[in-house]
């Protein structure tokens, strides 16, 4: 590509024809006051509006195979996206990536970094792991030049067809959830812990399969646990553990079960003294009564992931570190009931 300046007696519709407009150009012709924007891929009656124009005029030549910013932009979207997104745009070479429905992004990071280290392109998300609710943005692809070579556009296609798509919303499951609550609570105390347990589950779309309250023995919360299985539950929250004792009824109760455990402790706050098991694929939470009722908890960053199917690891809890201090600055990153005024 060759950028061309020219004056406005110097404008002739063979000279501009196909060219791109490097620059806003407004100025009165015979026809009225027209507007040509940056941007433009100019035609042979645009010619009329430039030679009206106060200043001189920048050009960019294409050479075969450069592509215009707004086509590259996208081809980007179109190579980057994964299922449960919709395109909007381009707009000044910008083209956003929408949640097609309600759900978890799933980002790949380090493909993302191969794409954005190549020239002249940039493809940008939300955090991997974010719940949003359909039409929020969750990414967008941006070409910064109004032009690029069309090789630029076939590396990034290439790196993103080895192993993308680089950003995809995971539906969630509607799995049902069953809770298994320790802590004695009655009264009004227990009633906001039920209805904090329908707000959450339910904007997942998923069911509560049952709020037990289980007598203090190991048979009686191995035999609630067991039921909510048997039921088809897809995720168990253990409210009410004390996970420091190794000894707790409901950590024995989970032996008996042969449970697994995948990770003691998470480095994030609050929730720092969750923990998480697997029985065979199936999740169990565990975690402090008090953890339902803030909206802004580890439990919060994690639901998404459980209820979209995504298997979550002790790297991945690891991960968590990373961004761990759940202020209420951080709210961005949960389910909308965190911030219900957006």
């Amino acid at each position: 590509m060759r950028p061309v300046a020219l004056a406005p007696d110097q404008v002739r519709p063979d000279l501009i024809e196909g060219t791109i407009l490097c620059h806003d150009v407004v100025s009165a012709g015979d026809s009225g006051r027209v507007k040509l924007g940056k941007g433009r891929r100019l035609a042979a009656d645009d010619a009329e509006a430039l030679s009206a124009y106060g200043g001189e005029i920048h050009l960019l030549e294409l050479d075969p195979g450069d592509i215009h910013e707004d086509e590259a932009s996208i081809r980007l979207a179109r190579a980057a996206a994964g299922p449960g997104i919709d395109l909007r745009g381009p707009v000044e070479s910008q083209t956003t990536l929408r949640a097609a429905h309600r759900g978890i992004v799933r980002v790949q990071a380090e493909l993302l970094e191969r794409v954005n280290s190549l020239p002249d392109v940039s493809v940008f998300t939300s955090f991997d792991g974010q719940p949003v609710a359909e039409g929020r943005p969750v990414g967008a692809t941006k070409v910064t030049p109004l032009a690029v070579p069309g090789t630029v556009v076939e590396r990034a296609e290439a790196i993103l067809a080895e192993t993308g798509p680089a950003v995809e919303v995971l539906p969630f499951l509607h799995r049902p959830v069953g809770v298994v609550a320790r802590d004695r609570v009655g009264g009004s105390a227990r009633d906001k812990f039920e209805a904090a347990v329908h707000m959450k589950v339910s904007w997942f779309e998923s069911p509560v399969a049952g709020i037990t309250y289980p007598d203090e023995s190991v048979d009686a919360i191995a035999s609630a646990i067991e039921e909510f299985l048997a039921g088809g539950a897809g995720l168990i929250l253990a409210a009410g553990v004390n996970s420091t004792d190794p000894l707790d009824l409901t950590i024995q109760a989970l032996d008996r079960l042969g449970a697994v455990t995948e990770r003691r402790g998470v480095p994030s706050h609050p929730g720092s003294t969750c923990w998480l098991a697997y029985i065979d694929d199936i999740p169990v939470f565990g975690l402090a009564l008090c953890g339902m009722f803030s909206k802004t908890t580890v439990l919060d960053l994690l639901l998404p992931r459980f209820l979209s199917g995504r298997r979550v690891s002790a790297a991945d809890v690891a991960r968590l570190g990373h961004g761990g201090m759940l202020s209420k600055e951080m709210a961005f990153r949960f389910p909308d009931y965190a911030h219900p005024g957006d």
